[in-house]
């Protein structure tokens, strides 16, 4: 029963390794394309927002625009602290956002992810796969006996 437990948890690593791989660089070339090709239009803080933990806190931006020829856009994101008291509500910012999907945007300067970001997100994902796989395709070792015995007998 141990092995096939080692081997569900392993093998939940490994998918969940592989998966936020994907995610993460899939995130940042989505990022990059909007630096390189995206739209800009000119955007209008709403309201901010903090959220203040023990050891992190999340400065978050809301805000509106009107991508060309679309429908009113209103986004959430997080945003470095310094930004976040530059700004209030009412004041006017540059949106960024994808041409074929304007609702990936954000603050002009702000909010890509950066290349360190996604290689340190890299190395944790895949020692979560290499520690997934491990537990996956590990060789069983049997159990000793209960009575303490090796199971080699001497003569």
């Amino acid at each position: 029963m141990a092995l096939f437990a080692a081997r569900v948890l392993g093998a939940t690593f490994v998918v969940l390794g592989a998966s936020m791989l994907v995610l993460t660089w899939g995130s940042y070339r989505r990022d990059m394309g909007i630096l390189r090709e995206g739209l800009h239009a000119e955007g209008t803080v709403v309201k901010k927002e903090f959220f203040a933990a023990s050891d992190d806190s999340d400065y978050i931006l809301v805000y509106a625009f009107t991508p060309q020829g679309g429908e009113h856009q209103e986004h959430r994101r997080n945003i470095s602290s310094k930004l976040w008291k530059r700004l209030r509500p009412g004041d006017r910012i540059q949106v960024q956002y994808g041409s074929s999907d304007p609702r990936r945007s954000f603050p002009e300067g702000h909010g890509v992810m950066s290349l360190g970001l996604a290689l340190f997100l890299s190395f944790v994902e895949v020692c979560l796969f290499l520690i997934g796989l491990v537990a996956l395709l590990g060789k069983a070792v049997p159990d000793a006996p209960p009575d303490g015995r090796t199971g080699v007998e001497t003569s």
